[in-house]
C-alpha cells in the first residue's frame, strides 16, 4: 500500500502541511505582544535612511494605485 508513490506523496503533503499549519498557529504573536512591540518602537525619530525608505515605499504605493506610470508622475516638492 505504501509502495504507491501517489499515496506517499499525499501522505507527505498532508503531514508537512499539517506541521506547517501547526507551527503557524504556535508562533502567532498575541495582541499584547504586538502592542508591546509597537510601543517600544519610536515612530517620530526616524533616521535619514529610514525617511528615504518610507518616502520610496509611499511613492511605490501611490504608483500601484494609479494608472499613470511612475516616470510620468510630477515630482512632489517639499515646502520648506
Amino acid at each position: 500500500m505504501f509502495a504507491n508513490p501517489y499515496i506517499k506523496s499525499v501522505l507527505w503533503l498532508l503531514s508537512l502541511g499539517g506541521a506547517g499549519y501547526g507551527l503557524m498557529l504556535l508562533t502567532e504573536p498575541s495582541q499584547e505582544k504586538i502592542e508591546r512591540i509597537k510601543a517600544s518602537v519610536p515612530g517620530a525619530s526616524l533616521t535619514a535612511d529610514q525617511e528615504k525608505k518610507a518616502l520610496f515605499m509611499k511613492k511605490l504605493q501611490e504608483a500601484a494605485t494609479t494608472s499613470t506610470p511612475i516616470y510620468r508622475q510630477a515630482p512632489n516638492k517639499k515646502d520648506d
